[in-house]
């Protein structure tokens, strides 16, 4: 049985590309929305993957921007594997502004895809288990 936590709800009006899942953020109102998810006391953090190369490189960059365990590698099989430390180390909930997925798309589409789909993936698996995790993706429009 999930214990849900805090639970935020997303400022409607800021999202670029309708209500559901994958959300879209107009690169100019970034700033509005992560004012509106840190004042009412989320964690929010920012990754830029327009040049990752590879699902390390996308890994990598999260890791980055949050704190995971340091014997976690920098594969999607790492970040299930230290699920429940995850759970347990970050501060709910926890948005994080993804940045390039539109040049990723253009210059490769597979793993765009994939990185897509994994942190959908990842972000319903938070909310199963009671936490909630956020992913936007701040650009213009998806084409």
């Amino acid at each position: 049985m999930a214990v849900v936590g805090r639970w935020l709800e997303l400022p409607v009006a800021l999202l670029a590309g309708g209500r559901a899942e994958p959300y879209l953020v107009a690169e100019g109102r970034v700033r509005e929305f992560r004012d509106h998810v840190v004042g009412v006391g989320a964690t929010w953090r920012e990754v830029d993957i327009g040049n990752a190369a590879s699902v390390g490189a996308v890994v990598d960059g999260l890791k980055g921007v949050l704190p995971f365990p340091d014997w976690c590698g920098s594969g999607w099989d790492s970040i299930e594997d230290a699920f429940e430390e995850l759970r347990q180390g970050w501060r709910f909930p926890v948005v994080v502004a993804v940045r390039g997925l539109r040049l990723m798309l253009a210059t490769r589409p597979h793993l765009g895809l994939e990185v897509a789909i994994r942190l959908s993936e990842l972000s319903r698996a938070f909310s199963v288990s009671g936490d909630q995790f956020i992913v936007i993706y701040a650009a213009e429009r998806w084409e």
